[in-house]
């Protein structure tokens, strides 16, 4: 029998009655394993220089260096992160940045669940995206076959304004109507045509067509608005800007 992946965790808190409830928290998660706690900002950046982790829970207000501040140096393909804060008015740059999650204080484990469940399907999503792309076909099609609702659907493509994740399955949003599917972003992906669908964000695929406009704001923060009827604003994460304002040609 194939044991379950076990997932490396980082605490970053001050606090330590946070961090003894998020000890207590992971240790009721049997696919999570703690495996460092940093009290400060400098003790995180030593210890993420050192190894890495599958995911990060980190505090923003630190002593030293911010949490934010850690987030921006160390955020990668490979390392998910999840804002823990007492503090709302950092929600929108923390998901510009492609935070996983973004936890307000005080959380219950329930909460806490809903994060770690969206983290191992990302995780899980990350490194499989290799080995899938290596086995499958690069074929594309005009046409998704959906399964949604005990049903078989065939979408043609250029229906299809945006596809967003949703915890254990995807959204794909058509001009009539959405699709809940349990298949992941990255499986979808891979069926789509590369020039009309990009990836703007961990959680966001876009068709090019409906575009309406690419907004830049004064914090630094990448938005596209859609062309449809709810005129859909999406964040664009930092890593994924160049390349879509290079197919944008901006």
């Amino acid at each position: 029998m194939t044991s379950s992946p076990v997932y490396s965790v980082l605490i970053v808190e001050d606090e330590y009655p946070a961090r003894m409830l998020m000890t207590e928290y992971i240790i009721n998660c049997p696919e999570l394993k703690l495996s460092g706690i940093a009290e400060n900002g400098e003790k995180a950046i030593a210890m993420l220089t050192e190894k890495s982790y599958d995911l990060v829970f980190i505090d923003i207000n630190l002593p030293a260096v911010s949490g934010m501040e850690i987030f921006k140096r160390f955020s990668n393909s490979k390392t998910f992160f999840v804002i823990t804060t007492a503090y709302s008015e950092h929600a929108v740059e923390a998901f510009e940045l492609d935070a996983l999650d973004y936890l307000l204080k005080p959380f219950s484990f329930e909460r806490f669940r809903k994060s770690v469940d969206k983290a191992i399907r990302y995780i899980a999503e990350s490194s499989n995206s290799e080995v899938f792309s290596k086995s499958k076909s690069n074929q594309t099609t005009n046409t998704l076959q959906i399964q949604a609702e005990s049903a078989t659907h065939f979408v043609p493509t250029q229906e299809i304004q945006f596809i967003s994740a949703n915890n254990k399955s995807s959204v794909i949003h058509t001009n009539n109507r959405a699709f809940e599917t349990p298949k992941l972003l990255k499986e979808i992906e891979e069926k789509l045509n590369k020039d009309q669908f990009v990836r703007i964000h961990k959680g966001f695929i876009i068709n090019l067509s409906f575009v309406a406009n690419l907004r830049y704001d004064k914090g630094g923060a990448y938005f596209i608005q859609l062309k449809n009827e709810d005129e859909t604003t999406l964040p664009v994460g930092r890593s994924y800007a160049s390349n879509l304002k290079e197919l944008l040609k901006l």
